[in-house]
């Protein structure tokens, strides 16, 4: 299925209301998504992500949201001046008012396909669970990769794609919710939950199917034919967040795409490390020169 390129304007409307519906997103699922940010980077440790960023003076969370990496970053290097930019005014807010007591770290906003507004080159560049959700990544790349320094580092991550038939499904709801309003799109993905909570409660466990094993049944659904996510650890507003999340202006890529997107529009760089798993790909590159 061909997906019509989104749009700043339709990416700005949705993430700004999901920020303004689920502000504590970033504090009650903070030890998840540490402990998957360290996973994806290959960083495995705090111990050791503290041992990269003890030497970055200037970093940059691009595409911040509430400002969780930027609190992790901050935490770990106080010496260094940490900035956290988004375009969702409300995520700004929330992210100022969890952050005062962090006096190393600047929060502003910006739209990261533009120019950054800091007149600094920087060490490291984070841009996690971003990337995909602008309508030319090459160019966003490009205008991240020229706001680093030679030898600095950029993490960035995007969407995965899973199968032609889970995609297809995807990219028709997708397109389907591209005009309508975020509270529309919202109570859909709470009716998602609700089915994905459903399948879950049903206890249909330990399922195996071309080779792959399932702790359940909702997860074999939810990787084989449709988003339905739902993690009874979390609030079940956090669960539909996700769902919603992923239909708002959501493509996704396979490795060899966005290493093609990375080739075209980044010259003088070097792959550090590369991550797949079911939902996404993660990449760190260092710039040579």
């Amino acid at each position: 299925m061909i997906v019509k390129r989104i749009k700043n304007k339709d990416t700005f409307k949705f993430f700004n209301y999901k920020w303004k519906r689920v502000p504590e997103w970033a504090e009650k699922t903070e030890k998840i998504y540490v402990n998957w940010y360290l996973s994806r980077y290959k960083y495995k440790t705090l111990v050791n992500l503290k041992k990269f960023l003890k030497n970055k003076k200037n970093i940059l969370e691009a595409g911040c949201g509430v400002a969780r990496d930027s609190k992790l970053f901050a935490k770990l290097n106080p010496n260094a001046n940490v900035y956290g930019c988004d375009q969702s005014l409300n995520a700004i807010k929330r992210a100022k008012k969890d952050l005062r007591k962090y006096k190393n770290v600047k929060i502003f906003h910006q739209d990261i396909t533009k120019k950054i507004k800091i007149d600094k080159k920087f060490d490291f560049i984070s841009c996690d669970q971003v990337l995909h959700h602008t309508p030319y990544p090459g160019k966003t790349l490009k205008n991240l990769f020229s706001s680093l320094k030679k030898n600095g580092y950029l993490n960035f991550f995007v969407c995965r794609k899973k199968n032609d038939y889970r995609d297809y499904v995807d990219d028709l709801i997708m397109m389907h919710f591209r005009g309508k309003s975020p509270q529309e799109l919202w109570k859909f993905a709470v009716d998602v939950t609700k089915f994905a909570k459903s399948l879950h409660d049903l206890k249909i466990k330990n399922l195996k199917f071309k080779n792959k094993k399932y702790k359940n049944l909702q997860l074999f659904i939810h990787n084989n034919n449709f988003r339905a996510w739902y993690d009874p650890k979390l609030k079940f507003d956090l669960s539909v967040s996700s769902n919603y999340d992923w239909f708002s202006n959501n493509p996704r890529f396979k490795l060899n795409e966005i290493k093609k997107i990375v080739k075209d529009n980044l010259k003088g760089f070097k792959y550090i490390s590369t991550y797949e798993d079911d939902a996404s790909i993660s990449i760190s590159i260092r710039k040579l020169k």
